[in-house]
């Protein structure tokens, strides 16, 4: 990615983004790459989330598509292309508090290829392949949508078995095929942070793996928590903080 003034990275990464998007998949996928490994340095993610706080219709905007996250993150959908071709997100674990357990996120795949660098503390990462293993309630996921819930949808049981573990550390990037099952946590009790972009939807719905039930039904819908603006602008805040 061409070096640029911190005043004019988002709307550089925005023009980038879209040039890509129209040229399709591959292309969205390798200026994603180029622009990911720029923000994987720490005073570049400073620089764009900088441009953030004092532009109160931008957190507004921000807030409305960013939430916690059922799998223990705040997720802050920074950009977005036109009809979600591409989406440019920064994920933020909080410390954890003592005498709290590390919790594993549910293996999941996604309906989207993306891109990830590793700015702030490190996670364990795992993924998994289907076959002889442990068992696990297999659910359809369908993403949030304009009714602000997300939904599981029961399909049997699937058994599956680990492929790969590793702790990765701040400063690592890499790339994730959308059908590839995986799950991370936190590998140290300060805070951690990804930055993350993604291209267009290659499906509708994508797979999550339980090792408890969701519940009794065999669709259930859950509403998102949506930060507020004033949240946000603290917790943009407490990150630059951290970094």
């Amino acid at each position: 990615m061409t070096q640029s003034s911190p005043s004019a990275m988002l709307q550089e990464i925005g023009h980038q983004m879209g040039v890509a998007a129209k040229l399709g998949a591959d292309a969205t996928t390798r200026q994603g790459e180029e622009i990911i490994h720029h923000l994987g340095a720490a005073q570049e993610i400073r620089h764009l989330i900088g441009q953030v706080l004092p532009d109160d219709g931008l957190l507004a905007s921000i807030a409305a598509r960013s939430y916690y996250h059922a799998n223990n993150f705040l997720k802050v959908v920074l950009m977005a292309g036109d009809q979600d071709a591409w989406k440019l997100r920064l994920h933020v674990w909080h410390p954890r508090s003592p005498g709290t357990e590390i919790k594993m996120e549910d293996v999941h795949s996604h309906r989207w290829d993306f891109t990830t660098a590793i700015v702030l503390g490190k996670y364990r990462a795992l993924e998994f392949g289907t076959g002889p293993g442990d068992e696990y309630h297999h659910y359809k996921y369908l993403p949030v949508g304009e009714n602000q819930t997300f939904s599981l949808e029961a399909h049997g049981q699937e058994r599956l078995h680990r492929l790969f573990d590793a702790i990765l550390p701040a400063g690592t990037t890499y790339h994730l095929d959308h059908r590839v099952l995986h799950s991370i946590c936190r590998a140290s009790d300060g805070p951690t942070a990804s930055i993350v972009l993604h291209g267009p939807a290659m499906r509708d719905s994508t797979n999550v793996f339980r090792t408890s039930p969701a519940g009794d039904q065999v669709k259930s819908e859950t509403r998102v928590e949506r930060p507020s603006v004033d949240q946000l602008h603290k917790e943009l805040e407490q990150f630059i903080d951290w970094l």
